[in-house]
């Protein structure tokens, strides 16, 4: 099976190849920026997901990031649930760049424009066991960067990178959007640990946390 058009970047032709991808055999227009993927450790997944895109990711990076977010009273233990918090901490990191944060549907025309022109995404969504965008009410709320897009005739598709896997994904935008527009509580599982989370007022769901928001990041001069 052929995806010539993704031979230049072997991680994304293994994935395509790996898990027989076909609907990603001829696509119309696509865009894809390499990122090295890193394992979290613990409840990182927000400040690994920044260290991925800053293309640092490396254990005295993440811990660079989490003391920042962490003297800014983001987090206590890593855990970021506020994109509002998520936006400035981007900011600080990434001075060249426009740290836009976006509220709304994922699958409009403005965010795939944006991501075929070489611009990245942070997303909050729901985790399945399998790492893909699922439908959990939040309570399996996690990171990922988006440095890609795939468009074809029928769908549209995102790249996608987080801190559970060292594998890329190919998710259907539909999918990251549904679980990203459904962030409303904060796991009662996460509620019964020893850790204490850092929740923002008004909860995940509330106008500073993660529901059906995520942050867009592109050069200054795009």
């Amino acid at each position: 099976m052929d995806f010539d058009w993704a031979v230049r970047y072997s991680e994304v032709h293994k994935v395509c190849v790996l898990f027989e991808r076909v609907e990603l055999r001829n696509p119309k227009r696509w865009q894809y920026r390499s990122l090295h993927g890193y394992i979290q450790e613990g409840p990182q997944c927000g400040l690994v997901a920044l260290a991925i895109l800053i293309e640092e990711p490396t254990k005295d990076k993440v811990k660079e990031i989490f003391e920042v977010a962490k003297a800014k009273c983001f987090t206590y233990n890593g855990e970021m649930f506020s994109v509002l918090q998520m936006a400035e901490l981007v900011s600080g990191f990434m001075p060249n760049h426009i740290i836009e944060l976006f509220e709304g549907c994922l699958n409009c025309d403005r965010i795939k424009q944006w991501l075929l022109k070489g611009a990245a995404l942070l997303v909050p969504y729901d985790t399945n066991k399998d790492n893909s965008p699922g439908f959990h009410n939040g309570h399996k709320a996690h990171w990922c960067v988006i440095s890609g897009a795939i468009e074809t005739d029928d769908n549209f598709f995102v790249i996608a990178r987080h801190g559970k896997a060292r594998n890329l994904a190919i998710w259907n935008i539909n999918d990251l959007a549904d679980s990203n527009q459904q962030l409303f509580d904060f796991s009662p599982d996460r509620k019964l640990q020893d850790l204490e989370y850092r929740l923002p007022e008004g909860g995940i769901a509330g106008p500073l946390g993660l529901n059906n928001k995520c942050i867009l990041i592109y050069q200054k001069n795009v």
